[in-house]
């Protein structure tokens, strides 16, 4: 008797991903449901072996209990906070994530280029410069910007995304200096501080670390008191790690010069259109927001869904 291809759900979009999807659908059975609503994902799951998630997707215990088949939750992100990952192990189901795939994760620049994108606009004030000229304007001494070259800027996490960032902000000239309690860096151009020493020093700060218990709430009213007034601040990992109540606070007293972050805490369940931050960017100049496009570029989703794919048919072989 002829086995059966196992079937997959597949919530992420893949439209623009014609390698990807030719890796599942050769091996696999095949449904695409992208951005599927919770109550479809509830309706869908109990049919499927397997998902194929991302970011914005919430599996959690009711998820995971609907889907009675299942046999793994994959998603092609080093983020799982999205995956209520200690649950779904007691049930047997097998997580997929790239966390640990280093070979790949080097290749995917994405996010720090992102990160260093985020720093340059908040530096030279771009996006609001942009809406002056559309209103009509043409008013450089207005958005008098700063320098990237000669600035300290501060890494915490040093990680693959933090040594891509300080590779890119060695080449512009500046002076880096990073702190990580779980690595030694033996890069020649970065210097390897506290994060008390980090916070104290640093003209520019960005953020490249994990979210969990321990790194919730990382940047709070103690660390902002501890940074130098007109300091510059960067976040792409997670929203969740600054206590974005004493963010607000430090947005509005100018302790904080300029912010780009690329997440928001409560993303996952889609309080993004009156969150504070959201609210407070409209009527200010030094906040930027991008809507956690980090990892969004094609090059970067085309290797890490095909590399996930991949691993989805090795274990189901």
């Amino acid at each position: 008797m002829k086995k059966l291809k196992p079937r997959i759900i597949v919530t992420t979009a893949m439209d623009h991903l014609p390698e990807s999807r030719a890796i599942l659908e050769k091996h696999a059975r095949v449904t695409y449901a992208p951005f599927a609503s919770r109550a479809k994902l509830l309706r869908l799951i109990p049919d499927y072996d397997a998902i194929l998630t991302s970011v914005g997707q919430k599996i959690d215990r009711q998820v995971i209990d609907r889907g009675k088949k299942l046999r793994m939750i994959a998603t092609p992100s080093t983020g799982t906070d999205h995956i209520d990952i200690p649950y779904a192990e007691r049930k047997g189901i097998m997580i997929q994530c790239l966390k640990k795939d280093y070979h790949l994760l080097k290749t995917i620049t994405s996010t720090a280029e992102q990160a260093f994108l985020l720093m340059l606009a908040c530096l030279r004030k771009l996006p609001f410069a942009f809406d002056d000229v559309k209103r009509g304007h043409w008013d450089a001494a207005r958005w008098r910007g700063r320098e990237a070259a000669g600035r300290v800027v501060g890494i915490i996490g040093y990680g693959r995304l933090g040594e891509i960032f300080s590779r890119l902000a060695r080449g512009f000239g500046m002076k880096v200096i990073a702190c990580d309690p779980f690595r030694k860096i033996s890069d020649s151009w970065v210097e390897q501080v506290s994060m008390k020493e980090l916070l104290k020093k640093a003209e520019i700060i960005t953020i490249h670390v994990h979210l969990t218990p321990n790194t919730r709430g990382l940047i709070g009213q103690r660390e902002f008191s501890l940074m130098r007034k007109g300091v510059y601040l960067v976040n792409t990992s997670r929203g969740a790690l600054i206590d974005e109540r004493a963010f607000l606070r430090a947005l509005k007293s100018g302790k904080v010069a300029g912010a780009g972050i690329d997440v928001l805490a409560g993303e996952l369940e889609g309080k993004t259109g009156n969150h504070p931050l959201v609210k407070y960017a409209r009527s200010h100049e030094n906040l930027i927001i991008s809507p956690h496009v980090g990892g969004c570029t094609y090059d970067a989703q085309e290797k890490s869904h095909r590399y996930a794919a991949m691993k989805m048919m090795e274990f189901f072989k």
